[in-house]
C-alpha cells in the first residue's frame, strides 16, 4: 500500500521524520516557556524550513487515501496512526483513543501501559503522545524516554532535554483510577478513557482494557 508508512521509511528520513512528528506534541520547555517545535528547532541542527517541505510531501495523501503507519503487533494487539491535514488521529485494535490537533484528545494510554510497547521497534515513541502521567512519574518517564531516544541519531546527544520537554506535556491535572465494571479508566478532561465525559466511548474503552490488562 502506497500510504502506508513503513519502517524503511522512518529510517531513511530519521531526522526529518522524528523531527515533524515531535513537533505535533504538546510538549514544552517550561523554563525557557517555548513550545516542542520551538524547542527543537533550538538544538536539533536542521533547516526547518526543508522540514516543513518535506511534511508536506511525505504525509500528504496518496489517491485520495491520508498515509498511516500501523500493522499487528501480536495476535491480539494492532495500532494505526494516520496523518490527516489537520490532525493525527490514533487507534489500538481499531478503537480511537486520541488525536493532535487543534481540539487534541490525549492521556489515554497509562505509563504502565505504554512501557509494554517497548519491545516494538519504534511503537514506543510513535504512541507516546497518548499517554498521561502523574508528577511523580515525571522523572521515570524522562529516563524512559530519553533511553528511546537515544536510538535516533540526530537526537541522541539532546535526548535528557527533549525528553524533559515531551514528558511536561503528558502530565495531567486528572488521575487514573479502576471502574469495577469497565477497568482503568481516568477523570482527566481532553481523554476519551473518561467515561464519564464521553459515555460513547464506554464500550470501546472496556474492550481495550481487556486487550491491554
Amino acid at each position: 500500500m502506497e500510504n502506508l508508512i513503513t519502517r524503511n521509511d522512518i529510517m531513511e528520513n530519521q531526522t526529518f521524520f522524528w523531527f515533524s512528528y515531535f513537533s505535533w506534541f504538546r510538549g514544552f520547555d517550561e523554563i525557557n516557556e517555548l513550545n516542542i517545535d520551538e524547542a527543537l528547532a533550538n538544538v536539533i541542527q536542521v533547516d526547518t524550513d526543508k522540514i516543513n517541505k518535506w511534511s508536506e510531501t511525505f504525509f500528504s495523501s496518496i489517491n485520495g487515501k491520508q498515509r498511516f503507519i500501523g500493522g499487528k503487533l501480536s495476535k491480539n494487539l494492532s495500532f494505526q496512526i494516520e496523518f490527516l491535514e489537520e490532525e493525527i488521529t490514533f487507534y489500538i485494535n481499531e478503537q480511537y483513543i486520541g488525536n493532535l490537533g487543534g481540539h487534541f484528545e490525549a492521556w489515554y494510554l497509562t505509563l504502565d501501559e505504554i512501557s509494554v510497547f517497548e519491545k516494538y521497534d519504534f511503537i514506543f515513541l510513535l504512541l507516546l503522545p497518548m499517554v498521561g502521567i502523574t508528577k511523580n512519574e515525571l522523572d521515570f518517564t524522562k529516563e524512559l524516554i530519553s533511553k528511546n531516544l537515544k536510538s535516533i541519531p540526530k537526537f541522541k546527544n539532546q535526548s535528557e532535554y527533549i525528553s524533559e520537554c515531551i514528558a511536561n506535556g503528558l502530565v495531567m491535572h486528572g488521575e487514573f483510577y479502576t471502574d469495577e465494571k469497565i477497568g482503568i479508566v481516568n477523570n482527566q478532561n481532553h481523554s476519551v478513557r473518561n467515561i464519564n465525559k464521553y459515555p460513547d466511548y464506554r464500550e470501546n474503552v472496556l474492550k481495550l482494557n481487556n486487550t491491554l490488562k
